[in-house]
């Protein structure tokens, strides 16, 4: 009796059907051939998009043919191929991505310090992306983003009194509207404004007398 464990259900396309085959029994050759032409699939897969439309130079397009077959190998190496009969992954919602990439680039910050570097030396921009590869690896960030989230729909909402808790800083006020009619002294005319003449003053009482 063959065992479960290697018995593969191969589909017939045409037959609409599939066949069962225990993989222990084939001789070695054969063997090693379906896994040849397994292979040879996976490998391909995503390349059918570099074309000579897309690369004019027959180096360009092999050069990228080879480099998306290597990112196929690592798929295979590390178990994140497409297999077939999977459902697509579900999609999570914006709202969970955004908290989840925000949970990603504190981490990456984390390792940034870690290694003694500072963030202030990272493009903001290269921060994002070590994130969003974070996140493609490491699942459980998406998980934590669900439970963050679902905590905070949980909480009580709060009306909170400002007024009694902090006061207007007068200080600060006055350093706001000093530095809105500084940049407003220093903004140049527009072409609208500078066409118009400056309104004659009225004259004094003494000089109508």
């Amino acid at each position: 009796m063959a065992d479960a464990t290697n018995t593969l259900s191969v589909p017939i396309t045409k037959a609409g059907a599939t066949v069962e085959i225990d993989t222990s029994a084939i001789p070695i050759e054969v063997y090693q051939e379906a896994l040849l032409q397994g292979l040879k699939v996976l490998l391909n897969r995503g390349t059918s998009k570099i074309t000579k439309e897309t690369y004019d130079k027959p180096e360009e397009l092999k050069a990228a043919a080879l480099a998306k077959a290597e990112e196929q190998v690592q798929l295979v190496m590390t178990g994140k191929i497409k297999f077939t009969g999977q459902k697509a992954a579900k999609k999570e919602s914006g709202k969970v991505m955004t908290e989840a990439r925000r949970l990603a680039r504190n981490v990456v910050k984390d390792a940034i310090k870690a290694s003694g570097g500072k963030i202030s030396h990272y493009e903001a921009k290269d921060i994002t992306t070590a994130a969003n590869e974070l996140l493609k690896s490491d699942p459980s960030l998406v998980e934590q983003a669900k439970v963050n989230l679902e905590a905070l729909e949980k909480a009580p909402s709060q009306t909170v009194d400002i007024k009694s808790l902090i006061s207007v800083s007068a200080k600060k006020v006055a350093q706001a509207e000093a530095k809105k009619a500084a940049e407003a002294a220093d903004k140049p005319l527009s072409a609208k404004q500078a066409g118009k003449t400056k309104p004659r003053a009225k004259p004094s009482a003494q000089a109508q007398a």
